[in-house]
């Protein structure tokens, strides 16, 4: 990965001045996507096809997205720099996602510092009060996370495995681990195709987040206009990467309900009938 100074110097120009010509370029994508909802939650009318999307691809019915969260790692901020360390042990901020089946994200959320734990992050972010007010219509339909998650009628997490888990559960748990590997597929081919998110030499925090934000538009526009660029990769270890940070379970379940767990149960029992037949 070429570095900033490295590309100033072949143009002739200085750091911070490259810096603004990206700050630039990045903002222009912003405004492109508020325009043309490059990155959009699908419409009331739309969750059926995106949900079926899921189920014809994976056999899960109404899940309209899978969600998770990557850590982006960049140099020490000058404030609170100790609250970006995360527990890897490097600085980093964070970037939850949500993507439909085709890997194309529908909802970003950037900036906060890599010790907030994936849990915390969706509770503060945009999509959870967007969820919250209708403004994300969600319906009867749901999101797939993975254990590091609060289990919600809106949000399908896997039963804790204690080691007495039923088959049923044990098999929707696959279910939903297959389902859910899309959006660990949509982080490899992000960070696969633009290597400047392996690493964000600054320390301004609103470059970093603006740079994020349009890495993932150039993904969908990617996406949108079939490119196949995951061919020329391995996003093997990027999806390795992935996991290993994020294998981090919610300890707190104050967040669950029993209208959450009466769902799941419905759906596993849904998913046990198509096993049994």
């Amino acid at each position: 990965m070429e570095s900033i100074k490295s590309v100033a110097n072949r143009f002739g120009i200085s750091k911070s001045t490259c810096w603004m010509v990206l700050y630039k370029i990045c903002n222009m994508l912003v405004q492109l996507s508020l325009q043309h909802r490059l990155i959009a939650w699908p419409s009331p009318n739309s969750l059926q096809v995106t949900s079926n999307s899921f189920q014809q691809r994976f056999g899960m019915r109404g899940v309209i997205g899978a969600i998770d969260g990557c850590h982006i790692r960049i140099n020490a901020p000058k404030d609170h720099h100790t609250s970006y360390i995360n527990r890897k042990g490097y600085h980093s901020v964070l970037l939850q996602a949500v993507c439909n089946a085709d890997m194309l994200f529908t909802d970003v959320y950037t900036g906060y510092p890599g010790s907030v734990h994936d849990a915390a992050l969706f509770k503060r972010s945009d999509l959870c009060n967007n969820i919250s007010t209708g403004a994300a219509y969600v319906g009867e339909f749901y999101l797939l996370g993975d254990k590091a998650y609060p289990l919600q009628t809106v949000l399908m997490v896997p039963f804790k495995d204690t080691g007495r888990l039923s088959r049923q559960q044990k098999h929707f748990n696959v279910v939903l681990s297959k389902s859910r590997v899309v959006i660990e597929n949509a982080f490899a081919l992000l960070k696969g195709r633009f290597r400047r998110l392996k690493y964000i030499e600054t320390v301004k925090l609103e470059y970093i987040v603006l740079l994020i934000m349009a890495a993932t538009i150039l993904h969908n526009l990617c996406i949108l206009c079939k490119d196949e660029f995951r061919q020329l990769i391995d996003i093997t270890v990027e999806i390795a990467e992935e996991r290993e940070m994020n294998d981090v379970e919610i300890h707190n379940i104050a967040f669950r309900n029993n209208l959450a767990i009466a769902k799941r149960q419905e759906i596993m029992n849904s998913l046990a009938m198509i096993l049994n037949n």
